[in-house]
């Protein structure tokens, strides 16, 4: 299995390979996330990969109104801790010759899976971090996400937040 992961290639972000060959599968063992693969199901090539977890973010970390704080949380606009589904990884493996994924496949197949855990955990929100990359930052604004702003300035990486479509 491991030799397969390690097939995975992406040029733009070596931290994509490194954690899908290295940290996915011991990752999934300790249950700090969960790994998804797309996979062509004609050859077993990996299209694309997800990994997933559950976690909570600070809102006093955030410059957020309350009624975002609230909807957020569902319940409480001076929740201090509101949990979230964090999309760790995601990635395409540029390896595949003609690989036919985009960002916008990915992401269905990711909130089909946030979905069906929803339904069983709940939760209204999903994350991710990205570099501070204009580009990136606008190919995920393009699918709905939103940055939330930190109170901290710097080249760090972004958070965006999007609420989990029906």
């Amino acid at each position: 299995m491991k030799s397969l992961l390690c097939c995975f290639s992406c040029d733009k972000n070596k931290d994509l390979e490194n954690f899908l060959c290295n940290s996915a599968i011991e990752f999934s063992k300790r249950n700090v996330s969960k790994t998804y693969l797309i996979i062509n199901e004609d050859n077993l090539n990996i299209l694309a990969y997800f990994s997933l977890a559950f976690t909570s973010i600070q809102s006093s970390n955030f410059e957020i109104s309350k009624t975002l704080v609230s909807s957020m949380d569902g319940f409480n606009k001076h929740a201090t801790e509101i949990k979230v589904h964090l999309i760790g990884q995601i990635g395409k493996n540029f390896a595949v010759e003609n690989n036919p994924i985009n960002l916008g496949l990915i992401l269905q197949e990711t909130f089909t899976i946030i979905k069906q855990i929803r339904a069983m955990a709940g939760g209204r929100f999903a994350i991710l971090e990205c570099n501070n990359n204009p580009s990136l930052i606008a190919l995920y604004k393009k699918y709905g996400f939103k940055i939330l702003p930190t109170k901290e300035d710097g080249d760090h990486l972004i958070t965006m937040c999007i609420k989990i479509p029906d």
